[in-house]
């Protein structure tokens, strides 16, 4: 959604970064995904069209920030992942939480395996790339941020221990147990 809120005159310069984002984000749209800022910034890094350095980072933000107010880049093109509003569930009647509660439904594709499988990517800038994937074949995943959090490996390690009592194979060391560990 395209809107103005304040009109602004962009350099040639400021212009070009403005319409290469805009490639860039209709590409990752026709794949159905969205792009937070740091993706936009490192495809503009990967591209040598800018330096990968604080300062290059803060200008990108600053022309992304500039070409939405001004009505150039979509409002709903670049989305914060780490910024996000939570509210209760809410219908408008039974029929409805029906509904969800069906289309919501499905079997646990790893019941009956020899492994469970977790995906953890340490960019959460590559989440909704590997999400993507990920959720397709029903595999559990997610973003460690850099580094992975003591709270998140402690439910790692809970969901491990469970998987192990349930006959299944752990995707990681707990206790001495000798696995088989795939990092890709």
């Amino acid at each position: 959604m395209l809107i103005c809120y304040t009109p602004k005159r962009f350099n040639a310069s400021s212009l070009a970064i403005i319409e290469t984002a805009n490639t860039i984000i209709e590409d990752y749209r026709a794949q159905g995904l969205a792009l937070t800022l740091r993706q936009l910034y490192y495809r503009f890094v990967a591209a040598a069209a800018i330096e990968n350095s604080e300062k290059s980072y803060k200008r990108i933000g600053s022309i992304i920030n500039d070409g939405r107010l001004a009505g150039l880049l979509s409002w709903e093109a670049i989305e914060d992942r780490g910024r996000q509003l939570h509210a209760p569930a809410s219908w408008g009647g039974p029929d409805e939480i029906l509904y969800s509660a069906a289309r919501s439904y499905a079997r646990d594709r790893w019941e009956g395996q020899e492994y469970r499988v977790e995906v953890w990517v340490e960019k959460q800038a590559l989440e909704a790339i590997i999400g993507q994937a990920a959720d397709a074949r029903g595999c559990p995943h997610f973003a460690c941020k850099g580094y992975t959090s003591q709270s998140e490996m402690w439910r790692a390690a809970r969901r491990l221990l469970g998987t192990e009592t349930k006959g299944k194979s752990p995707s990681s060391s707990i206790s001495g147990t000798t696995t088989r560990v795939a990092w890709i």
